[in-house]
């Protein structure tokens, strides 16, 4: 398999997934990856000055980009859509605290895909179907499956089918002894949320109940750095799937099934008390003290003692498509540095290491065209819409060779 090969993505995807409904024409991102390093350009940023009078950015949460390049950032705390035209121009808005049809309870995250948006709405746990435009269309239960009780995220395919990560829940009435492992599970869901396929299921233990001296309420802790599932939805409808105990992940076709698994060398990174004190500086959680709520500025000593450390750090941390549906795996290094992606191509084929150069991407951002958008906030919390190019820097040594397997 020849590292350098040149990727041309769209034919090997008219073919192969024919029946989906495919985006504008994808960008060749083969010499950009070659380069090593990629900066990110700023080319629009929309703030709350940018906004028509009455419109603020409360708390977007989510972040999607239809076929058209028109951006829709789901507001929690504003309970809206707010929409964007590829420019960056304020298009609209829709939805408002509530919970009848078409209004919107906590919107959080959000997908635009073949003429409808579907959006899961935390205040009234359901997920909603709208129109582009933000007529109402239908609302299931949050888990539209009742064997799983914690959403974990969706992405859309292109044709309006949906890919779930869920973990089952505790049937109604549970009296017995806590599960010490979780059980999640990757789905397919059709557009309408009605029929389901599973892809891929795990169980793995990442967490553990807690009890809250204080109160004498129960609650999970989640251990930093274990292995856990991943997902990603390539903009021509692979899905990506990864268990990151070992440099491994899945590529499923969303009805032919697992098609390859792509198994990449990697050297395994000891954990350090630095990043144990990385993960504690970071924490938060509100409490209720005489009816007031208070943010603690370090954890409680029983989640201190509760919480379990991995020997190693897993060897990515996070998986991504491009909008030429090239996988990105972010993986983590010795020195810690959160912006380093191993590049595979949509057949599975190693392309480089590369780094991504200016403001790191936060948790929502999307691909589309040459760059991304990206939802920021700045040191007081305000948040930002931006519009970032990708442009090649020449710079860094290649990562090792991948190997690939069939399904």
């Amino acid at each position: 398999m020849n590292p350098n090969k040149s990727l041309r993505v769209g034919s090997f995807f008219v073919l192969a997934f024919a029946p989906l409904v495919l985006r504008a024409e994808s960008p060749d991102f083969a010499d950009l990856y070659r380069s090593g390093r990629v900066r990110l350009v700023e080319e629009i940023r929309v703030a709350n000055a940018q906004l028509p009078k009455g419109f603020v950015f409360e708390n977007p949460r989510g972040l999607a980009v239809d076929g058209e390049g028109n951006v829709y950032v789901s507001d929690y705390g504003a309970c809206d859509i707010k929409v964007f035209g590829p420019d960056g121009k304020f298009i609209r808005a829709f939805g408002q605290n509530g919970q009848g049809p078409g209004d919107l309870g906590s919107p959080e995250s959000i997908e635009a895909a073949a003429g409808r948006i579907r959006v899961q709405e935390v205040g009234n746990q359901r997920l909603s179907i709208l129109e582009l435009n933000g007529q109402y269309v239908a609302s299931v239960p949050f888990a539209p499956d009742s064997g799983f009780g914690r959403f974990l995220g969706f992405r859309s395919l292109p044709d309006g089918r949906l890919v779930m990560l869920l973990e089952r829940g505790l049937p109604s009435g549970f009296r017995g002894r806590l599960p010490e492992e979780q059980d999640q599970t990757v789905l397919v869901y059709s557009g309408d949320l009605k029929a389901t396929r599973a892809i891929y299921e795990k169980k793995f233990r990442s967490s553990c109940w807690g009890r809250n001296p204080d109160n004498n309420a129960m609650h999970r802790i989640v251990f930093p750095y274990h292995p856990r599932v991943l997902f990603a939805v390539s903009p021509f409808g692979m899905i990506a799937v990864g268990y990151n105990a070992k440099y491994e992940i899945e590529l499923h076709d969303p009805d032919k099934g697992l098609l390859r698994t792509l198994k990449h060398a990697y050297e395994p990174i000891p954990l350090e008390s630095l990043d144990k004190k990385a993960h504690f500086d970071q924490f938060k959680m509100a409490v209720y003290i005489e009816n007031m709520r208070k943010v603690l500025p370090r954890p409680p000593d029983y989640i201190l003692k509760l919480t379990e450390f991995p020997e190693f750090l897993p060897p990515y941390g996070g998986l991504d498509f491009d909008s030429a549906g090239n996988l990105l795996v972010n993986v983590y290094t010795k020195n810690r540095a959160t912006s380093v992606y191993d590049v595979f191509s949509t057949e599975g084929t190693y392309i480089n290491r590369i780094t991504i150069e200016g403001p790191p991407l936060t948790w929502l951002h999307r691909f589309f065209g040459n760059g991304l958008w990206q939802i920021e906030r700045d040191a007081e919390e305000s948040a930002s819409l931006v519009r970032y190019r990708l442009v090649a820097e020449h710079g860094i040594e290649r990562g090792p060779a991948a190997e690939v397997t069939g399904a």
